[in-house]
């Protein structure tokens, strides 16, 4: 079977895209981390410059570059799995893209505000969303060649 991409394919790509800024944000909150506990690079907060920070401004600039660093280590599988699912259901992907926004969302949201355990409840939205698009590219795949 031919993979034909239709005009709901640009739903994917938006989802791709908020994705991509998302993950864009993450990292200028590092930057603005940097600025605000005065961290220069390349100190990745266990440095030089981060010893001179109070064990309260430590932990903070920490959690806002875990927040980042999670983003980084998961975005290729993630933008793999949402373009390989949205090949085959486009408007299903761009909804499992648009829930892993909104869980990375909250994960941020949560790790920044109370340390590593607030940030599960957006962790386990964004697995959800993740686990939905790699099951929908496994199944659209496996449906398409080995029992076509």
């Amino acid at each position: 079977m031919a993979i034909v991409i239709g005009s709901n394919f640009g739903y994917t790509v938006l989802a791709a895209v908020g994705i991509t800024l998302q993950c864009f944000v993450a990292a200028a909150s590092v930057t603005g981390a940097r600025s605000k506990y005065n961290v220069k690079y390349p100190d990745n907060g266990g440095g030089r410059y981060s010893d001179k920070l109070s064990d309260e401004d430590w932990v903070a600039f920490n959690n806002i570059k875990r927040t980042s660093d999670n983003y980084y280590e998961q975005v290729g599988m993630v933008l793999v799995a949402l373009v390989l699912a949205g090949l085959y259901q486009p408007k299903l992907a761009a909804s499992f893209g648009a829930v892993y926004i909104v869980g990375r969302f909250a994960y941020t949201r949560g790790y920044v505000a109370g340390g590593p355990d607030k940030r599960l409840y957006g962790a386990y939205i964004a697995l959800f969303a993740f686990t939905g698009m790699v099951i929908t590219a496994g199944y659209n795949a496996f449906t398409t060649t080995i029992l076509a």
